[in-house]
């Protein structure tokens, strides 16, 4: 569910500032789009990395306590960088000329976007799997 969300994410904007007309910014999973290699972002990448890696480790090795600890923690610390990204949005000031030499500019700030709920979602199925894992974990651990 969560890599299934981040490959959402890559076309649908987790912040988008909807302007059509001037400057626009628009964040996505990998980065901020069009999708370019020059507008790839590392840090997103990595945290791509890491959220397929932890999607995978169960499937080759089975789900161990500390993977299901660790994803917990993952879960929530990826639900604070959406936090983040709400309290303080991206943004952009602008200023130019039009044809006739009037001043022109304005500010845009990267809200919320489909994406933002798709991502929740994604980092609280990564939270609830390793929450299942520790539980399950502790019921092998007991016998029952």
């Amino acid at each position: 569910m969560t890599v299934a969300a981040w490959i959402i994410t890559i076309f649908v904007p987790i912040l988008d500032s909807g302007n059509d007309d001037g400057p626009r910014i628009r964040i996505t999973s990998v980065g901020e789009t069009p999708l370019d290699p020059e507008y790839l972002s590392p840090g997103f990448i990595a945290i791509w990395l890491l959220i397929v890696g932890f999607a995978i480790l169960p499937w080759l090795f089975g789900v161990e306590q500390w993977w299901s600890g660790s994803a917990i923690v993952l879960g929530a610390l990826l639900l604070l960088v959406l936090a983040a990204a709400v309290i303080n949005p991206p943004s952009l000031l602008w200023d130019g000329q039009t044809d006739d030499g009037l001043p022109t500019g304005g500010m845009e700030v990267a809200l919320p976007d489909f994406g933002f709920a798709i991502s929740l979602i994604g980092s609280q199925a990564l939270g609830a799997a390793g929450f299942c894992g520790w539980i399950g974990a502790q019921r092998r651990k007991s016998g029952a």
